[in-house]
C-alpha cells in the first residue's frame, strides 16, 4: 500500500479549500506493473475531480468577494 497526502496552495502558499489533511491510498495489490497502473489511473480519476472542485470553489469564493467589495465602494 502507498499512501499520498495533497495539499494545494495558491501563489502566496496559502492553503487552497482544505479544512483537514487529505490522504489517499494506493492499493498496488503485488506490486506488479499492471495492479500499480490500475491503482494510479483509479486515483487519478477519483483525486483530480476533487482538486478540479476546491479550485473551482476557490476562485468562485475570490470573485463572490471582489463582487461585495466593488458593491460596497460604489
Amino acid at each position: 500500500m502507498a499512501t499520498i497526502e495533497i495539499i494545494i496552495r495558491d501563489n502566496q502558499g496559502n492553503i487552497i479549500n482544505e479544512k483537514t489533511k487529505r490522504e489517499h491510498t494506493l492499493d498496488i495489490g503485488n506490486g506488479k506493473f499492471h495492479n500499480i497502473e490500475g491503482a494510479v489511473e483509479r486515483f487519478k480519476k477519483q483525486v483530480l475531480a476533487d482538486i478540479e472542485a476546491d479550485l473551482l470553489i476557490s476562485e468562485q469564493s475570490k470573485y463572490v468577494a471582489d463582487k461585495k467589495k466593488t458593491r460596497v465602494k460604489m
